[in-house]
């Protein structure tokens, strides 16, 4: 069962592993607010002012918790203590081991990335199948999946274009609803998956999201 936004403790709210480094909370904490900032058009579009300025609150909440060595010791020890996370993540071995969530590649930019993903579009273009899909009731990850590979295009490519980790692609594609975000996440997800392969975000959204609420 998919987690409500409020249930969400923070590591989860920047989609982060407990043992994550200080460089990777400050990451983690740019890149939602990239998504969730005014200027956004996911924001603008999908979610209201007063809804949008408490999920920044909480974000906001939990950046300086976890980057402070002292709270974020507390507020892990008190995970520690409902069964959330293993005692043994707390020490800092374990902390020293963390594995990077967001890769850095130096010879692929975003948007660079991104031109290549334009030109496979001009070249096969989306056409029939994006049409038929777009025009369904309910849309599935196994259907955005065909359209993507019918242009060629690797789900890493995709990755490097959004930044959205490759674990929550697959789970959309997989209409894995045990993995996949938080609604929350997963309407911002799905919306810059549409604007990569060029289409109509809103009908994508909520296709996928009545799809998802029937399965």
């Amino acid at each position: 069962m998919i987690k409500k936004f409020n249930d969400l403790n923070y590591y989860e709210l920047l989609k982060i592993p407990h043992n994550a480094s200080p460089f990777e909370v400050r990451q983690a904490y740019k890149n939602i607010l990239a998504i969730y900032e005014e200027s956004s058009l996911a924001t603008y579009s999908l979610f209201a002012e007063d809804e949008r300025k408490a999920i920044l609150g909480k974000i906001e909440k939990a950046f300086l918790t976890l980057i402070d060595d002292e709270k974020r010791n507390a507020y892990d020890k008190s995970l520690v203590d409902v069964g959330e996370i293993p005692e043994n993540l707390l020490t800092a071995k374990e902390l020293q081991k963390a594995i990077p969530l967001f890769q850095v590649n130096t010879t692929m930019t975003k948007d660079n990335n991104l031109a290549r993903i334009r030109k496979k579009i001009k070249e096969k273009g989306t056409g029939k199948l994006a049409s038929v899909m777009l025009n369904r009731d309910f849309i599935s990850g196994q259907d955005l999946k065909n359209l993507r590979e019918s242009l060629g295009i690797e789900l890493a490519e995709v990755f490097e274009a959004t930044k959205i980790s490759p674990t929550a692609l697959e789970a959309i594609e997989r209409d894995d609803i045990t993995n996949l975000p938080p609604k929350i996440y997963l309407k911002s997800f799905l919306k810059s998956y549409a604007e990569v392969l060029q289409l109509d975000a809103k009908q994508l959204v909520e296709g996928y999201v009545k799809n998802m609420e029937k399965s």
